[in-house]
Order: structure tokens, then sequence, then C-alpha cells
């Protein structure tokens, strides 16, 4: 039962993280900056919030770092197919899965180097 709660913890912040990309690139998209490079800043913006929600993840578990970055990955990966094919009825292509391999990479990458990365704790 923790271990679900712990997930769905790192579902919200997931959410917030989309959340506040699609603001920060609708915003920049009023500017009138090309919308390829817009696409491109998004693609970025969400392996960052993989790579801190698995870092986030992997640091507070027993669990090996990079099994939790491929659960957690994979979990959200799943999560933005069915949208993509539910709700915009987005057809699933090569660019898509690139860009979903990226994504579950960013993930791995920051599940192995949450796990090994020691933060200060503060005297009280």
């Amino acid at each position: 039962m923790y271990k679900l709660l712990n997930y769905l913890k790192y579902f919200g912040i997931f959410f917030l993280f989309i959340i506040g990309i699609a603001v920060i690139t609708s915003l920049i998209n009023l500017t009138g900056i090309k919308s390829v490079t817009i696409s491109k800043l998004s693609v970025i913006l969400t392996a960052i919030s993989f790579f801190i929600i698995a870092i986030l993840a992997s640091h507070s578990t027993k669990e090996r770092g990079i099994i939790l970055g491929l659960k957690l990955g994979l979990s959200f990966v799943i999560l933005l197919i069915l949208i993509n094919l539910i709700i915009f009825k987005s057809p699933f292509n090569i660019d898509r899965l690139i860009y979903y391999i990226i994504l579950i990479a960013s993930s791995l990458l920051g599940g192995s180097l949450g796990k090994n990365i020691k933060l200060k704790k503060k005297k009280s």
C-alpha cells in the first residue's frame, strides 16, 4: 500500500510538471517564436521533468535506482500514450517512439544518478 501511495505522489508531481510545461510553452508561443523551436523546448522540458522525478524517487527508496527509473519512466510513458490515443486521438509514429525512448532514457539516467547522489543534511 505504501508503494502505491508513493507512486501516486510521483504521478502528482509529474502532472504538475506537465501543467507547468504547458503553461510555459503557451506563453512562449505568444512571443512569436517558431513552433518547431517550441516543440523542441517542450521535449527538453519534459525529459528534464522525467529526470528530476526519477532522482527524487530513487533517492528516497531502497530499490535499485535504474529499476525504479525504468518503472517510473515506463508508467509515465504508458500514461502519455493512453492520453494521446484516447483524448487527442493522435497517431502513433516513429517520431513519437523516439520521443518516448528519450523520456525513458532520461528517467533511467535520473534513477541511477539519484541513487548515487549524497545530499547534505542540515545540522540542527
